[in-house]
């Protein structure tokens, strides 16, 4: 996927972020519907995903698909690694991210990189994070080879993402890819049994898998009733992008889509 079909998918979530002071745009995790707001709702779908992982002052702690850095800059701000870079493939994204945190002594960094070609040494990080992102990269199998390239012997990766075991119905819904628009999204599905098959392939061992399809499918649900009362009007310049995140709820409901984190280990 090219870096301007991305940035013309994502360029109306921008646009909702900023409208309601949104500071990432994954799913999010409400364990309750309507007790907390979707912006911490998207916190605790990272601190789900992170779990009990440990990040201490002296690691290196890489976000790979970081968006404009919402996630970089909590796991920074509660973690206080030595060193967080956010690693974006959308160009619009990568400003977004830097502008957030521009003059800040003490700060997550961001660049512009490939997931299939991470800009990083050999067993240089301590852990990698990457939430929502792996939908869209084509070649999966080279970023999870890639991780394992980049971790420390014991280190981690925290992946989310949205699965399926309905994979030619999406294929189907694949040929809006032709047409350059915001539902181009490019992604390619995998199942959650496929990842597991991978990692143990590439010589990483599980140390959890949770599937939170139901609290995602709830999560959405709060941030879209939030929309829906600041009326029509208020969503102007995104409302392709309601129904579309409408349409998502729906199938993590269904089950047709699930939403699984897992995390692993470099032996």
């Amino acid at each position: 996927m090219s870096q301007q079909n991305l940035d013309v998918f994502y360029e109306p979530n921008l646009r909702l972020t900023r409208a309601y002071g949104l500071l990432g745009y994954n799913a999010g995790y409400a364990e309750v519907v309507g007790r907390d707001s979707f912006d911490q709702h998207q916190k605790d779908l990272v601190w789900r995903l992170l779990g009990d992982v440990r990040i201490g002052p002296e690691s290196t702690v890489i976000d790979v698909g970081c968006g404009i850095g919402g996630p970089s800059g909590w796991i920074f701000d509660r973690y206080g690694p030595a060193r967080l870079i956010g690693v974006e493939y959308c160009p619009t994204s990568v400003r977004a991210a830097e502008q957030r945190w521009a003059g800040q002594v003490r700060r997550p960094y961001f660049l512009q990189g490939d997931a299939h070609r991470l800009p990083l040494a050999d067993e240089s990080v301590d852990v990698i994070f990457n939430l929502e992102s792996a939908l869209h990269y084509a070649d999966k199998r080279k970023f999870i080879s890639e991780c394992k390239r980049v971790l420390k012997p014991g280190g981690t990766l925290c992946l989310g993402d949205i699965c399926t075991e309905h994979r030619r119905f999406f294929a189907l819904i694949g040929l809006l890819n032709r047409i350059r628009t915001q539902f181009s999204t490019h992604a390619s599905l995998w199942s959650a049994a496929r990842y597991i098959d991978t990692f143990g392939s590439l010589g990483l061992s599980l140390l959890r898998h949770e599937d939170v399809s139901r609290q995602s499918a709830d999560s959405l649900h709060d941030g879209l009733t939030d929309i829906g009362r600041r009326g029509w009007g208020a969503a102007r310049g995104f409302r392709g992008r309601f129904f579309y995140l409408c349409f998502v709820e729906k199938l993590l409901r269904r089950r047709w889509l699930t939403y699984d984190l897992f995390a692993v280990v470099k032996k």
